[in-house]
């Protein structure tokens, strides 16, 4: 029993540790490319104070992973400059089979976002690759 929850531990550890690599071997699809994994939000529009729900989906033909972290980015004059969340993720990965969803509910209370255009992002990692998705979305008020 001790063996096989150390080979279990062992596997997500590889898991997690492939999933966070990083921008080292990291790539997003291009404009053209449609994206096998998409994200979307069950709003546009949100106060500092709702609970965000993230839909992460796959469309593709084989199995990905996605983990809790995402990065958060807000639009000043033009360019998007990622904002530093603060938080501490659970680092687990799920496995979406081809077809599946997963969602992931995010208190926005605890990012204390101030008014504004942002995109929040995520890394989804395939077989042979890693890339990122993004949904748009903003803070009013």
């Amino acid at each position: 029993m001790k063996r096989a929850v150390f080979v279990v531990l062992i596997i997500v550890g590889l898991v997690a540790g492939y999933f966070l690599i990083g921008s080292n071997g990291s790539a997003k699809a291009s404009p053209d490319e449609k994206a096998p994994v998409t994200i979307s939000l069950d709003r546009e529009r949100y106060s500092p104070t709702d609970t965000m729900v993230i839909t992460v989906t796959n469309n593709g033909n084989e199995t990905v992973t996605v983990g809790y972290p995402f990065e958060l980015y807000r639009e000043e004059n033009g360019e998007w400059v990622k904002v530093n969340v603060d938080l501490m993720f659970i680092q687990s990965v799920v496995q979406l089979e081809p077809g599946k969803s997963w969602t992931q509910k995010v208190s926005l209370s605890q990012l204390k976002l101030s008014p504004g255009h942002y995109k929040i992002e995520k890394k989804v990692s395939t077989p042979t690759r890693t890339f990122s998705v993004s949904a748009e979305f903003y803070i009013e008020g």
